[in-house]
């Protein structure tokens, strides 16, 4: 029985993709987004994912997509674990590229129907591209693989009437998210936010949760793993990253960060 393992690195020749490749059989991640587009091939067994208030099982042979932003969880669905590869797209990379193929004038939307998508020659693609930018091939040869890929993953599965988020009348839940994003740094209390925002506890964690799909303070220890990640980035050791971003203590980080990108922040840094 193969063992679980993970592994993440960033394209040296395109710093706007990152990439995992993972086994996972018990491990399971915790609700969480990524600010990237995160498209994903599933190699062998088969993946259960919560998304948009549904579950959806990914079995072998089929495509991963997640919009940048949406909130999900990612765990095993069958016996055997999930053995899968995934893309971190910054979306700004995905939108240059998918420019070049629009109408003049228009801005390509990258958001995809997903999250399960059946498309044989597509996968075969991804899983080139995916080996392409972890080994020593020809520059015209990756870049043909993503332009290529990404051109067909939108013609095909993409919809520009697609957004993100909910556009009912939820000015309380963006006022809250803004509030926790402009002081991630610090431990704000359930008390301050309802002095902000005037409305009960409950009727706090209601409005937020609703919109969002986690609590108030799930959504404050995702948005510090978050920066977390880009203090790493830096060069920044764990124990000083975790002191910057105010957790309680460097494991209570670690924990967070292996539960949210698979991978521990030590393990994370030596990749970098």
């Amino acid at each position: 029985m193969q063992k679980e393992f993970s592994a993440i690195w960033r394209s040296p020749k395109h710093s706007g993709i990152e990439l995992f490749h993972a086994h996972f059989r018990s491990f399971a991640f915790n609700k969480h987004w990524h600010d990237e587009l995160a498209i994903g091939i599933i190699q062998a067994g088969a993946e259960k994912l919560d998304y948009r208030g549904q579950s959806n099982i990914i079995p072998q042979g089929n495509i991963v997509a997640i919009n940048p932003g949406e909130i999900h969880t990612g765990y095993s669905g069958s016996e055997q674990g999930w053995h899968y590869r995934m893309f971190y797209f910054d979306t700004k990379l995905v939108t240059q590229i998918l420019r070049q193929h629009s109408s003049p004038g228009k801005t390509p939307m990258p958001f995809l129907k997903g999250p399960i998508i059946h498309d044989p020659e597509l996968f075969k693609l991804l899983f080139q591209l995916h080996c392409s930018l972890n080994g020593t091939h020809l520059p015209l040869a990756v870049d043909s693989l993503l332009t290529l890929a990404l051109t067909k993953l939108f013609a095909n599965h993409g919809d520009q009437n697609l957004s993100p988020r909910n556009t009912k009348d939820i000015s309380a839940a963006i006022k809250i998210r803004n509030y926790l994003c402009d002081h991630w740094q610090y431990n704000v209390t359930l008390e301050q936010l309802c002095q902000l925002t005037e409305m009960s506890q409950y009727q706090l964690i209601r409005c937020f949760s609703k919109h969002y799909g986690i609590a108030p303070h799930q959504f404050l220890v995702l948005y510090k793993i978050h920066q977390a990640r880009l203090l790493l980035q830096q060069g920044l050791n764990a124990a000083t990253v975790a002191s910057e971003c105010g957790f309680f203590d460097q494991s209570h980080m670690s924990r967070n960060f292996k539960k949210t990108f698979g991978i521990t922040p030590g393990r994370y840094l030596k990749s970098m």
